[in-house]
């Protein structure tokens, strides 16, 4: 984490409320230039057909033109490039594709949240997090049914999660810990963007591509609200007794 990245994360967790004004800046080249480093080297190409190796060929030059786009706010998010993966029950799952460069702001955008984020989220939340996985989450599982009395599973499933979250409340939600109008600018590009399936274009009203870099993040700081927050505060004070209601998210 850079110097600024732990400045942002320290004061979040120091500061539940706190409200930042400035993030967008920690969007810089290096930042850039991280995001383009974890981008896997067999990921596949987006609209323009440009992979991570020729995106890399001239990288120094790229990343620099880049975020002189992102400061003078010139950036524009490329339309998703829409595939369908086969299901085991016959169907098929839609998986969005963004460009080598999209996949880069969207790195960076998400390495900004999460600085902020992973000091909100609850030890009940497990998917799509550092260091935690669907192992970890099964383990907590059998740890409060084994030792802590646990006596009733309910499992659910949030049907089309990715493409039923609603981008207004998300956006609003945001807005409760980043006050920054650049970043949030950013990151509503990320969010309303052009979906290209086969030759039919079409720009949903709703929704962030499943898929993409930074629709877990966006997804997690959702159920961080509409979810996690609801459980630990309404249900879990409410149940009959000390151990009658946990919570595990994955």
């Amino acid at each position: 984490m850079s110097p600024g990245l732990l400045k942002v994360a320290e004061r979040a967790k120091r500061d539940p409320d706190a409200r930042f004004n400035s993030l967008a800046h920690l969007v810089d080249e290096a930042a850039l230039g991280r995001a383009y480093d974890r981008i896997r080297k067999d990921a596949a190409v987006g609209v323009d057909g440009i992979t991570k190796e020729q995106y890399g060929q001239h990288l120094e030059e790229n990343l620099r033109g880049l975020h002189e786009r992102l400061r003078s706010m010139r950036y524009r998010h490329q339309p998703i490039r829409r595939v369908h993966i086969p299901k085991a029950n016959g169907k098929t799952r839609p998986i969005g594709v963004s460009t080598v460069e999209d996949k880069i702001v969207q790195g960076a955008l998400c390495e900004v949240l999460g600085a902020v984020y992973e000091q909100d989220f609850l030890e009940c939340s497990y998917g799509f997090r550092p260091g935690r996985s669907a192992h970890h989450a099964l383990r907590a599982v059998n740890r409060m049914v084994s030792r802590e009395g646990i006596a009733v599973i309910l499992e659910a499933d949030i049907q089309a999660f990715f493409d039923s979250i609603d981008r207004k409340k998300l956006l609003e939600l945001l807005q409760i810990r980043v006050a920054d109008t650049p970043l949030l600018r950013l990151l509503g590009k990320c969010l309303h963007v052009g979906v290209l399936d086969g030759e039919e274009f079409s720009r949903p009203d709703g929704g962030t591509a499943q898929g993409s870099i930074i629709s877990p993040m966006f997804g997690n700081v959702y159920l961080h609200f509409v979810l996690d927050l609801w459980f630990e505060r309404d249900i879990k004070t409410t149940a009959q007794g000390a151990r009658a209601a946990d919570s595990v998210r994955r």
